[in-house]
């Protein structure tokens, strides 16, 4: 199921991460170690609300043009905008910001990639927003369903001018 597109700005929204290098077949087997070691970090530091905390995945490279060993992807989650973050190990602070059109999805894992499809080849060639030179991601507005068949509520959103 999929809403209507909307436009977003996102105004030094800060991040911190956990980055993986390789294909998005290794990335997803590798998921849950990396946001097991961000939440570790993040409840060491004081840095989760529950209230306004978000979980997102950032992808920083193109598929089409990079190689799969070398496509860069980031889970991230969303911290207070005051807190003070000494960056660690793995864990890197960084700010998300700029105008997103931004699609909202009620999917399943295996129509992940329909919905990017929707979002770059039908929505953003038939707009008239232009892509911007940034990273899209996906934030995770419910948790992931743990199967195949499950369906959780995830808005994707794409830098646009």
């Amino acid at each position: 199921m999929q809403k209507p597109v909307i436009s977003k700005e996102l105004f030094h929204e800060r991040v911190i991460y956990n980055r993986f290098r390789g294909s998005y077949v290794e990335f997803r087997k590798n998921a849950r170690k990396l946001l097991t070691e961000l939440m570790e970090f993040a409840k060491q530091n004081e840095l989760l609300d529950p209230a306004t905390t978000k979980v997102m995945t950032l992808y920083h490279d193109n598929p089409h043009i990079t190689g799969s060993d070398n496509l860069r992807t980031s889970i991230a989650m969303t911290i207070p905008k005051d807190s003070t973050v000494r960056e660690s190990g793995n864990i890197t602070v960084m700010e998300i910001k700029g105008q997103f059109a931004v699609g909202h999805f009620e999917m399943s894992p295996a129509e992940y990639g329909e919905a990017w499809d929707y979002m770059y080849h039908e929505w953003l060639f038939k707009s008239a927003e232009k892509p911007r030179d940034s990273f899209p991601f996906e934030l995770y507005v419910t948790e992931p369903p743990k199967t195949m068949k499950g369906k959780s509520l995830t808005d994707i959103y794409i830098p646009v001018e």
